[in-house]
């Protein structure tokens, strides 16, 4: 299809791969996809009018080939096509070949075990995969933080017979059971339940990514050519004798370094990943993460444990919830007097929710939540006092119409200083709390 779009197959060979395209679901997706990245490579200049993918990425390989056994990116991409990779992993084992910042030589091998990687990946049934990351045990599954301490973090995958998945830190666990998507915050007792399969929910598509790599690797790519992120290649023989490739990403967040939620959050934050291959198995069989701090490097996540293709116990994919779970809820139901709420500020919605919890108005507070105010709550906030409210600001990570607003609390003795996130709910045109604030 690479080929097709850039016009290098004979004109029967082009009718046959468009007539397919037109009857296929999948490959007209992908065929768009290959489009999309064309698109990107348009939008950054790379040519002056018509960009092409394949020709000059052969310019170049003919340029540095060495030998008649050099494996040009061509036939690699000729070799995936006839086992049927997706045309978008093929894509992006091309632009790879463009980026990598290594040896001429590397360019093609790079490309080479990206593919490879890719294939073997896309016929894995299931994985399960720990590893540990610096967050807070309860808090979402994409926070990150320097400061904090490691905690476990495990995702178990099936593609096969059908789709099921579960993610779990200590404190907070997620799960699709075929059927239905479904969170609970052990901490704090609450779930939300979506009524129907995701392929991902609750800030994980991160880990996601990494379970189904040749997805991972499109969207890598897809961000070296739109940001400018830096890629590198190296191989090495490990202590079992093995060879092992090592690709790097430099990604940037692109957001400004004293924005509120920069390096707070995984997509927020510049990183470096490490990816590990064997290149004997052609899986992935470990990953690092390093967040870009001011003062240095700081590892913020390493997987510690890969299985490929094992049995998943059926239970992984249920979860026996107490019956007293206070459940989070999509949306708001409109109050009598709704419009003077849908009137406030995040301001003032901050200082009226905070003053009805230090007078324990749990009916007013909840005007601002979208769950019930829970007994642990009430036991926190027991003796609260307001102190003050500050001016609400934004972050470029965060959702457009929200706000954060900062707040100084007396509560047992202590001050507490933070921001309180808010967030508009569409139905009803109220604030309320998203987080950081009870």
């Amino acid at each position: 299809m690479v080929a097709c779009a850039e016009g290098l197959l004979d004109r029967d060979d082009s009718l046959q791969c468009q007539a397919h395209v037109e009857n296929c679901t999948s490959c007209r997706s992908e065929y768009k996809a290959i489009a999309s990245l064309q698109q990107h490579l348009v939008t950054r200049g790379q040519t002056y009018a018509k960009v092409a993918i394949v020709a000059p990425v052969m310019q170049r390989v003919r340029a540095i080939q060495t030998n008649s056994e050099s494996e040009t990116i061509m036939r690699i991409l000729l070799k995936r096509w006839k086992i049927g990779l997706g045309a978008v992993a093929g894509a992006a084992a091309i632009i790879l070949g463009v980026l990598i910042i290594s040896s001429p030589r590397a360019q093609a091998t790079a490309a080479q075990i990206m593919t490879n990687s890719a294939r073997a990946m896309a016929k894995l049934g299931s994985v399960h995969f720990r590893g540990k990351l610096r967050t807070y045990p309860q808090d979402n599954f994409s926070y990150v933080s320097a400061e904090c301490e490691f905690h476990s973090i495990e995702l178990w995958k099936q593609w096969e017979p059908d789709l099921k998945w579960r993610v779990e830190k200590p404190g907070r666990v997620a799960l699709m059971d075929g059927q239905s998507t479904l969170l609970y915050i052990k901490t704090a007792n609450t779930g939300m339940k979506v009524p129907q399969p995701s392929p991902s929910a609750f800030d994980a598509e991160w880990l996601h990514k990494i379970a189904k790599l040749s997805d991972t690797l499109t969207n890598e790519l897809n961000n070296a050519l739109a940001k400018g992120w830096k890629l590198g290649l190296k191989q090495e023989r490990g202590t079992d004798g093995r060879g092992k490739a090592i690709v790097t990403v430099e990604a940037k967040a692109g957001l400004p370094e004293n924005d509120y939620l920069k390096n707070k959050f995984f997509d927020a934050s510049d990183t470096r990943r490490v990816y590990r291959f064997d290149t004997e198995s052609e899986l992935l069989e470990g990953v690092q993460i390093y967040l870009a701090t001011k003062t240095g490097e700081v590892l913020m996540f390493e997987l510690e444990q890969i299985e490929y293709n094992q049995p998943i116990e059926s239970s992984v994919f249920q979860l026996d919830l107490p019956a007293n779970v206070n459940w989070y809820q999509t949306e708001m139901k409109p109050l009598p007097d709704n419009p003077k709420y849908a009137a406030m500020t995040a301001e003032q919605a901050a200082r009226a929710y905070f003053e009805a919890l230090a007078r324990k108005d749990w009916t007013e507070a909840e005007k601002f939540r979208r769950d019930s105010v829970t007994e642990l709550v009430k036991q926190m906030v027991d003796g609260l006092e307001v102190v003050s409210i500050g001016t609400a600001f934004t972050s470029q990570a965060y959702d457009p119409s929200g706000r954060f607003v900062p707040y100084e609390l007396k509560l047992k003795g202590r001050v507490l200083k933070h921001n309180v996130a808010l967030k508009k709910d569409q139905k009803t045109g109220r604030w309320f709390v998203d987080g950081g604030g009870f």
